[in-house]
């Protein structure tokens, strides 16, 4: 049975996958909290680390060095960067590119889990992602990190946790879905739209998972 490792930053994307986790069992380690489950034929670790780079980065070594799973799955919503993405649409991530600080090197995530991601999720795009450190909401900010990384939606989290298990040797899928765009953009937006964008993130990455064991 393959092991998967699924890392969430917030509650509200949690949820939308915890109702598809069948055989739960929570357990509590040095403080950290797992949900341990199935999906289809595969072992799920479900870990949700809390939002932000340095969360992200202390969640995703902790899931890792516990679950030694055969992959790890990042989750979510994130905001758009480019005109031609819509709330929901689906970013399976190619690279992470850190939108912060003087380091200017993207991380890359697994090509195989891509594809497999491409393949079973319904008009998932497959682009390069950014991650920065707090809210952007100016639109010539947004332009200047498309120019450099080529990115198509921002979170805050991705970098790190692909930062972590490429270190860590283990392979990575990261799958967002957009809750705001890149006109309007606001919070309210992200508040509007969060839940549907959580829901279809979830949805995909239950497809994912039962296709990898396939």
């Amino acid at each position: 049975m393959k092991k998967i490792a699924v890392l969430v930053a917030m509650s509200m994307e949690e949820s939308y996958l915890v109702k598809r986790i069948e055989e739960q069992k929570p357990e509590t380690v040095a403080g950290a909290k797992f949900l341990h489950g199935r999906i289809g034929e595969a072992e799920v670790i479900l870990h949700r680390c809390g939002w932000g780079m340095r969360n992200a980065d202390r969640g995703a070594r902790a899931l890792i060095g516990h679950a030694k799973p055969d992959a790890l799955i990042l989750y979510g919503v994130s905001g758009g960067l480019v005109p031609d993405v819509r709330v929901a649409d689906t970013v399976a991530a190619v690279s992470s590119f850190p939108a912060f600080g003087k380091v200017r090197k993207a991380e890359n995530t697994d090509a195989r889990l891509t594809g497999i991601a491409l393949r079973v999720i319904p008009e998932a795009r497959k682009a390069p992602i950014a991650t920065s450190i707090g809210i952007i909401l100016r639109k010539k900010r947004k332009a200047k990190i498309v120019a450099e990384s080529g990115a198509v939606c921002i979170d805050m989290e991705s970098y790190a946790v692909a930062k972590a298990a490429n270190e860590m040797g283990v392979p990575l899928l990261v799958i967002r879905s957009l809750s705001d765009t890149l006109e309007p953009s606001s919070l309210l937006e992200f508040f509007k739209n969060g839940r549907v964008a959580a829901e279809n993130a979830a949805a995909g990455v239950e497809a994912v998972i039962k296709s990898i064991v396939v």
